[in-house]
């Protein structure tokens, strides 16, 4: 082994100590490093995940949010016309409109026809 040191051997113990310090500290640097760079992988990581996700739950609330809209407006316009047939004091035309659409009613000079299909 070289020697470096003074002749009374004072500083063999501290050199020993030197170079295994000096070994070790390599080792325990890549190892940190390592660990340091597999920490901000693992963070990246989770910040990609929950960012996806947020995003897949706002597209979601979004098309969720359309659909209660068209609800709204349906009933909005059944609203509006229940408000149109209660302010007319005649409800003969109501009437009138509601057994030709719904019930299939027809007058007596009057002729229907319906379209059939095979249904294929």
């Amino acid at each position: 082994m070289l020697w470096f040191g003074k002749k009374d051997g004072s500083e063999d113990t501290e050199y020993a100590a030197d170079t295994e310090a000096a070994i070790e500290k390599p080792k325990k640097s890549r190892l940190v490093r390592l660990l340091l760079v597999l920490a901000v992988l693992l963070l990246l990581g989770y910040s990609v995940f929950t960012i996806v996700s947020q995003q897949a739950q706002v597209a979601q609330l979004r098309k969720e949010s359309a659909d209660i809209q068209k609800k709204i407006t349906a009933a909005k316009q059944q609203n509006d016309e229940y408000v149109r047939l209660l302010k007319t004091e005649n409800e003969e035309e109501y009437m009138e409109r509601l057994a030709i659409e719904n019930l299939g009613y027809a007058y007596p000079n009057e002729k229907r026809y319906y379209i059939v299909t095979d249904g294929k």
